[in-house]
């Protein structure tokens, strides 16, 4: 959506395409994108990893537009799809093509990264991130390091406090005993 519209391809009667791949590099879907008031329509053809045959699709994506503080607006699709029955209509910035239809992350079911991560190499890595961002070697067996200059106590309290946090739910990780 951001990029569509830096690229001013969201005024009404503007037609469109792209297309993408799957990791191997074979071409896997297209889409053709017409723009219209209040929306865009999706015309585009998907096959399963295995099937042969394309399939076509037509869907019509509602946009919804929200006023900036500082001037402008940005506009947001509005997932369409219906999920165990109901209209989601959730307001989001990208749409993913995981299925059938296009629809948000929620509706598709789809994860980011990190909360596919173990619960160690979450405390880790946020461990070893306040450690960096207090100037310090991202070494969970060295000392924490002590206040830097120029920065607030309760802002240091509050990371050291979560360092804490990140680096026992690390070692619990490690040990076995996590909890989420």
């Amino acid at each position: 959506m951001r990029r569509w519209h830096r690229e001013g391809r969201l005024a009404d009667g503007q037609f469109f395409s792209c297309s993408w791949t799957h990791s191997s590099g074979e071409r896997s879907g297209s889409i053709n994108v017409r723009t219209e008031p209040g929306g865009v329509v999706l015309t585009y053809q998907t096959r399963s990893w295995q099937a042969a045959e394309w399939k076509p699709t037509t869907q019509r994506v509602p946009i919804t537009w929200t006023d900036c503080h500082f001037g402008g607006r940005r506009p947001w699709f509005v997932c369409s799809v219906y999920r165990d029955g109901r209209y989601c209509g959730r307001r989001v910035a990208v749409l993913y093509g995981a299925g059938t239809y296009f629809a948000c992350r929620r509706c598709h079911g789809l994860a980011y990264a990190s909360q596919q991560e173990p619960v160690r190499e979450r405390g880790f890595m946020k461990a070893q991130k306040i450690l960096t961002r207090l100037g310090a070697k991202p070494d969970l067996f060295e000392p924490f390091p002590e206040k830097p200059r120029r920065m607030h106590r309760r802002t240091y309290e509050r990371l050291h406090h979560a360092y804490q946090k990140a680096r026992e739910r690390c070692i619990q990780g490690i040990l076995g005993h996590h909890r989420r």
